[in-house]
């Protein structure tokens, strides 16, 4: 028997084998098959006992460019390929896509194709040739024309070339007078694919409504009321502490619009249209604060229903934690000693500073009690049950300070912690964080320490994620800020965030008379019984303690660990100090060692004190440094003045003067000795 003949006709070469190699697969033992794609094609006539078009419009190019002579010519109704079906499934719910094609024709027909499969769950939208944008769409499928999809489209989906639908299969089968049998044979090869097409459907089908049920399990195990809408209203979460809340069931309340669900007004307005993140309500004598987030991309608004109680609980035990930890204030202001007139003030000032929100910066010399100070403000302020936390700033390098402060995502550097570390901004939320020796973080970490302060924000090394945090940030140093940004090693901006508030605390020199009380307490809290000598006492006094309250502690823990017999004596002064206090009495009996005059006081208290300053932060003491700081000081010294001085500083060995620009350094014996000036320049000019 004479096999039949059919000639396929496509517009593209892919098209072309696509379609061919369904035929083939489907009738090649029955029918024998030519096919050919119109872009590649020369022939001027096609003739065949079946002349197979894939769509109208490659009908209407053939007949334009060439003679068709078939027995029988008909277009094929075609419908999506079912191994590309999964590309579809994966597109979220209720979607705008924009279906594309090469003709408007085929394009609508893909559309009903899609519905008809069962493929619903998108909203589908025909694509144009004159239309140039279509709003809210970001996502195109296209079977095999993806380069027509307009430029702008994120996400284009291929979802393959159509094949004929098993109507235009049968269609052919019938033009060629097959029997019974072959016919069959050949719907059932069709209909095996049609079936693994369902199969796949119902799968996916069968996975949603598990991953459903297993997102409603994980909701109404949340302590909070869960309640999520679309862009129209209508609920898509709904947990069971809400339906107890409401007296509503999970499954009257999924798929309603909240009108028909929630009958209180004002909670219907907060969620739906409300500004605030969070308001509190009373609902069906239930205390409740409802917090509101819209996410932006999605279109949808969430809001959890925390209970007053519930919440107040979490606090308490987050604080318990937060203290077992460490994070909380140890001091309070009875526990700074002091009775002289510029340490009670220094108080009154903290009290006062303590109930703003804003930054302070705590000014003093080290060892003067700054970082007391910010325990104590902490104590004093709104928000004293929040967590403290302090970090010295100079304990650590600059990649491992912007770690402590600011943590680090999972993955960022090896050895990184899994799942990430916190930093002390997050661990800090809602309290105070005490930065101490703010001047010596580098310039690097100081803009990024600008930007928290300005925004009240960060972002976790190697994060993408921006996390708002509320935070009361205390600074302190020991340094001249004002020198630092003008050598270009602090930034100006930083500074003035920092001290919107300052607090400048007196070092232990200009309040001698709180020494006995100082002393006191230490011997107190040591728990030792002692008595100390009236000469150590005065002697303790007549220090000038440059490392201030910190020294003298240390001076006095020294002394009660070796000293004998239950009596403090001057034996048992450490062996620096005795140095010290020897170096002072030669001092102050050495009559060349005091200046001739109030002018050469004052400038030899200009050139130690520069000298020393520039010591301290590590530049040269040239004599034109010298005289630029006694020129900003309003004591101005030309470098001819400053040699003299220098000549003669160092004969006495108060300065040694470094050869070519190693510059001039302080000694020891010139330290006390400017302490000594300064101590005693009023006594020094009545005398004068």
């Amino acid at each position: 028997m004479k096999k039949n003949s059919l000639t396929l006709i496509t517009g593209s070469k892919k098209t072309r084998q696509a379609l061919s190699n369904q035929l083939i697969q489907l009738l090649e033992d029955y029918i024998n098959i030519k096919s050919y794609a119109i872009a590649d094609c020369e022939l001027l006539e096609f003739k065949d006992d079946i002349i197979l078009f894939s769509s109208e419009e490659a009908k209407n190019e053939t007949e334009k460019i060439a003679t068709v002579r078939g027995k029988h010519v008909m277009v094929g109704k075609r419908t999506l390929n079912h191994e590309n079906v999964e590309k579809l499934l994966r597109i979220e719910e209720g979607t705008n896509v924009l279906v594309v094609n090469d003709d408007f024709h085929s394009t609508v027909e893909l559309i009903q194709s899609l519905y008809q499969l069962g493929i619903d769950h998108i909203e589908y939208f025909p694509f144009k040739n004159d239309q140039l944008y279509y709003p809210n769409i970001s996502i195109a499928v296209s079977p095999g024309e993806t380069h027509l999809s307009p430029s702008y489209i994120k996400e284009v989906i291929d979802i393959g070339v159509r094949l004929f639908d098993i109507s235009a299969i049968l269609h052919i089968v019938e033009i060629c007078n097959l029997n019974k049998n072959i016919s069959s044979l050949i719907s059932e090869k069709y209909i095996r694919n049609i079936i693994e097409l369902q199969r796949e459907l119902l799968h996916a089908e069968q996975n949603e409504k598990k991953v459903n049920r297993h997102l409603q399990n994980v909701v109404d195990t949340v302590d909070d009321g869960i309640l999520a809408l679309d862009i129209n209203g209508n609920i898509t979460v709904f947990n069971e502490k809400l339906s107890l809340l409401f007296q509503v069931p999970i499954e009257n309340a999924l798929g309603k619009h909240i009108d028909n669900v929630i009958e209180l007004q004002n909670v219907k307005e907060f969620i739906l249209n409300g500004f605030e993140e969070f308001k509190f309500f009373s609902i069906n004598n239930t205390d409740l604060v409802i917090y509101r987030f819209y996410i932006k991309d999605d279109e949808r608004v969430v809001a959890t229903f925390k209970s007053v109680n519930r919440a107040s609980e979490i606090e308490k035990t987050a604080q318990r934690e937060l203290r077992n930890q460490g994070f909380f204030a140890r001091y309070d202001f009875k526990d700074i000693i002091g009775e002289h007139q510029s340490i009670i003030e220094c108080k009154n000032i903290a009290k006062k500073l303590a109930m703003t929100e804003h930054p302070i910066l705590i000014q003093g010399e080290t060892g003067t009690g700054k970082e007391l100070f910010a325990h104590a403000m902490h104590q004093q302020s709104n928000r004293k049950n929040g967590p403290f936390l302090a970090v010295n700033c100079s304990a650590f390098t600059e990649s491992l300070l912007e770690s402590e402060l600011f943590g680090y995502d999972e993955g960022t550097f090896t050895g990184a912690k899994k799942g990430g570390k916190k930093g002390l901004f997050e661990l800090a939320n809602g309290g105070t964080l005490f930065l101490d020796e703010i001047g010596d973080i580098s310039l690097n970490v100081q803009s990024h320490l600008l930007r928290v302060l300005q925004e009240q924000e960060i972002r976790r090394i190697g994060g993408r994620k921006i996390i708002s945090i509320n935070v009361r940030i205390i600074a302190a140093t020991n340094k001249d800020l004002h020198l630092k940004i003008a050598d270009g090693s602090f930034r100006s901006d930083l500074f003035y965030r920092l001290n919107v508030l300052n607090l400048l605390i007196p070092p232990l020199r200009s309040r001698k008379l709180d020494i006995p009380l100082l002393v006191n307490h230490f011997v107190t809290k040591s728990g030792k019984k002692v008595m100390m000598d009236k000469d150590v006492l005065e002697t303790l006094n007549d220090l000038e303690w440059n490392g201030n309250i910190r020294e003298l502690k240390g001076v006095i823990d020294y002394m009660l660990t070796v000293c004998e017999g239950g009596i403090i004596t001057l034996k048992d002064f450490p062996n620096h100090i005795q140095t010290k206090t020897n170096r002072l009495k030669t001092i102050e009996k050495t009559e060349y060692e005091l200046p001739r005059s109030v002018l050469e006081v004052q400038e030899s208290i200009t050139i130690l004190e520069s000298i020393k300053n520039l010591n301290d932060i590590g530049k040269i003491a040239s004599r034109e440094a010298i005289s630029t700081r006694s020129e900003e000081i309003g004591r101005y010294l030309t470098s001819q003045q400053i040699r003299l001085r220098l000549n003669t500083m160092e004969q006495k060995g108060f300065v040694i003067k470094g050869k070519g620009r190693a510059g001039t350094k302080i000694t020891s014996l010139g330290t006390d000795y400017l302490y000594f000036l300064k101590g005693n320049s009023t006594l020094l000019s009545s005398e004068q």
